[in-house]
């Protein structure tokens, strides 16, 4: 426990609101899930958000505001992590993150716990859940679990990463995992949170870590046939055949695959509505240097698991060259259909 000489007076001890939201980390996912909550906030709920680049506050709050400005006064844009505990009406019932690494998710709840230990207002009135959607590594987030438990006992700390991509969290689509035995085990108030953003929700085991155990086995598979995708259709290329219809052939035939329909590489194959990072020279979707620190996450997981990943090193030898061009590691993994094309012409 921190020792600390001066208590800070924080929150309201007025009555509660209906559900108090904390959301940080505004990035391309964050913007989209943070809207979906927004947007359906009851009259009694508030949304407070932060993001370390300040822009991206700025961004979130008035595309949110403009198109639903009906909610506006139950959104509050704060200026630190530490606000989250000194410049809120009541002690938030959730605070999620969605940040890149394991570095930041620890350094946030750090500072998170450590300004709620200096509060003195009663800070055990409500359990506040620390709820983690970030795709880290394993180790730190049982790490950071056994913190939050060890200095603030009756708080929670929940890994809870997604699938489905920015196209899911833009619907609104997403997939959640968590470290739940059942969905008994699963709160309706955290229930009725998630399903705000997504529309699947899948307890993973009861040992904290399960739910990124299956985050990262799941994207292992989504990069090893993402790569798989974009040599078969340079195959079909090869052949002479049209791809628009090879693409609709694989759709419904045994070769069917998120990354090749839902995330198809080939340009046009379907309606502008879908709106495929393919139809737009690949930007925005889940990138390549993503991608690729998933895989190698799920390669670290699986050695510390004594699990051999057949394709983990040819899979990661591909995405380590892909990310040594900018213009690849930023842009959507689809992208990596074309870029075969110009590995091809250079062997030729």
């Amino acid at each position: 426990m921190i020792s600390v000489k001066q208590g800070i007076r924080c929150f309201s001890t007025s009555l509660l609101r209906l559900t108090n939201y904390g959301f940080i980390g505004l990035g391309e996912m964050g913007q989209h899930m943070g809207r979906h909550i927004y947007n359906k906030l009851q009259p009694d709920d508030k949304l407070y958000v932060y993001d370390l680049n300040p822009e991206n506050s700025k961004k979130f709050v008035k595309t949110v505001t403009e198109v639903t400005p009906g909610n506006k006064q139950l959104l509050i844009p704060l200026d630190s992590v530490s606000d989250f505990v000194h410049k809120v009406d009541s002690q938030l019932d959730y605070i999620m993150t969605m940040v890149p690494e394991g570095k930041h998710v620890q350094s946030v709840v750090e500072e998170l716990v450590q300004n709620y230990q200096k509060c003195t207002t009663d800070i055990s009135k409500v359990s506040t859940t620390l709820l983690d959607s970030s795709t880290i590594d394993i180790p730190t987030s049982i790490e950071v679990h056994k913190y939050v438990k060890q200095q603030i006992p009756h708080f929670d700390f929940i890994d809870a990463p997604v699938s489905g991509g920015v196209a899911g969290a833009r619907k609104g689509t997403l997939s959640f995992m968590l470290s739940r035995e059942t969905h008994d085990d699963i709160s309706p108030s955290l229930t009725t949170l998630l399903s705000k953003m997504g529309t699947n929700i899948f307890p993973c085991g009861k040992t904290h870590g399960t739910g990124l155990a299956a985050k990262l086995s799941n994207n292992y598979l989504l990069a090893v046939t993402n790569l798989a995708v974009a040599d078969s259709f340079q195959l079909a290329k090869s052949f002479g055949l049209d791809l628009k219809n090879y693409a609709k052939l694989v759709s419904v035939s045994t070769g069917k695959s998120w990354a090749s329909v839902d995330n198809c590489p080939i340009k046009g194959v379907y309606p502008k509505e879908n709106d495929l990072p393919a139809d737009r020279d690949f930007k925005g979707g889940f990138i390549t240097k993503l991608t690729r620190k998933d895989l190698v996450l799920a390669t670290q997981s699986a050695q510390s698991n004594n699990r051999f990943l057949f394709l983990g090193e040819v899979g990661k030898k591909w995405y380590d060259k892909a990310c040594e061009r900018e213009d690849l590691a930023t842009k959507d993994l689809g992208v990596l259909f074309e870029w075969l094309e110009e590995l091809s012409e250079k062997d030729k």
